[in-house]
């Protein structure tokens, strides 16, 4: 069982390392704090300190060289525990420290004064110290400044702190305004594909009622109510997606192989193409929503970019060794440049070949957003001529 020296201990660590100071570049504002404390206290040397689990660091430093020293030989090792200015006016006649190398030897010590850095929590993280190679001692008007000059020390690492937390929250929300003008794009492409299906069955009503075909309405409005409300499930998924952490989103029972069948039946442009589904596709607990959205992109692109408009989709499935799921949808379309394969994931991105076909090169930026802020993988195999293969990991 911990003591509750060690839990104090692992507190004033845990509130040192939380200002994100130790082993950083020397500071002009720290300086002029060491140099005005040994003016004042006229001492050749003065530091500020900060107390590792084993060593002792020090962030400014007039009158040594050295950057830090172990902490178990250190003066500020002691000055932490106190309140107010821990003061040695001789350590060749002090108990604890005159058998200490650093007073028995360089930078010989004779003289200390340290003013603890006490955070607004109350934890020391070290000191601003000042050393003389003489005995001597601090007047009341030199101890007070000096702890006003540590008070100043803990106000500039404070300042810093909140500095960084201030930069932290501004990259957060422009990344985060980034990631909704992103949305907002890939919704509108999204959207399209359903609207589409709906308005060419309304076109197929339309014909009926004209030819006075009455016997397919019942059908095709059978039809009309399944896509729409297919297209209902997708803009509740997309606003849920929209206003939720992804690993906040609800998982259920997907039969994958069911969800390619559902996909593949509502394709624009199957009628020429032979797909193909692997039979042992898995049943996964996941977010339905995120993995239609994934396969009905890289298939409805296998279709609109084929060179012929008739072909060969597969998809299969297989297990990696970290236990994730590894999907594969391969075409045998025209393939894709070995210079453009990482180029067609980002946001507009589409290959000169098809500037003529519909597409607003989203929806593989879609199915990057979806895969990689799942924690998986995308990407490319492809030889020109010989048609692409588009790899996904999923992890469960």
């Amino acid at each position: 069982m911990q003591s509750i020296q060690d839990r104090v201990e692992q507190a004033r660590l845990k509130a040192l390392y939380s200002f994100q100071i130790i082993d950083t570049e020397a500071e002009r504002d720290f300086d002029d704090i060491t140099e005005l404390a040994s003016v004042i206290c006229d001492t050749p040397i003065s530091l500020i300190t900060l107390l590792t689990h084993n060593r002792q660091w020090f962030k400014s430093r007039k009158g040594i060289d050295v950057t830090e020293t172990p902490r178990s030989i250190s003066f500020c090792h002691h000055a932490i525990k106190q309140e107010n200015v821990y003061e040695v006016t001789d350590a060749h006649q002090d108990e604890i420290f005159r058998e200490n190398p650093l007073v028995t030897g360089d930078p010989n010590i004779r003289f200390y004064a340290g003013a603890p850095l006490i955070t607004e929590s109350g934890h020391r993280l070290g000191t601003l110290c000042v050393i003389d190679t003489v005995a001597k001692k601090l007047t009341d008007a030199q101890k007070k400044a000096l702890k006003t000059l540590s008070k100043q020390v803990m106000v500039q690492f404070e300042l810093r702190q909140k500095q960084k937390q201030l930069e932290k929250e501004k990259k957060f929300l422009e990344e985060a305004n980034e990631k909704l003008d992103r949305f907002t794009h890939m919704v509108s492409h999204d959207l399209k594909e359903p609207v589409h299906n709906i308005s060419a069955i309304v076109e197929w009503v339309e014909e009926d009622l004209t030819a006075g075909n009455f016997g397919l309405i019942s059908e095709h409005a059978a039809l009309l109510k399944e896509r729409a409300e297919a297209m209902d499930a997708l803009i509740s998924g997309l606003l849920e997606y929209a206003g939720m952490q992804i690993q906040n989103l609800n998982k259920e029972e997907v039969a994958v192989g069911e969800l390619l069948q559902s996909i593949k039946s509502g394709l624009r442009g199957a009628a020429g193409f032979e797909i193909t589904i692997s039979p042992d596709m898995p049943v996964i607990k996941t977010e339905k929503v995120l993995l239609n959205q994934v396969f009905s992109n890289l298939l409805s692109n296998a279709i609109k970019y084929h060179q012929t408009g008739q072909g060969k989709i597969d998809v299969s499935a297989s297990v990696t060794s970290k236990g994730s799921y590894l999907f594969c949808v391969k075409d045998d379309g025209p393939g894709i440049p070995a210079d453009c394969q990482q180029k067609i994931f980002g946001l507009f991105e589409r290959l000169a070949r098809d500037s003529k076909k519909e597409g607003s090169g989203i929806g593989l930026a879609t199915v990057r957003k979806i895969v990689e802020e799942r924690g998986g993988k995308i990407w490319v195999e492809s030889e020109l001529g010989k048609g692409a293969a588009f790899y996904f990991t999923w992890p469960v």
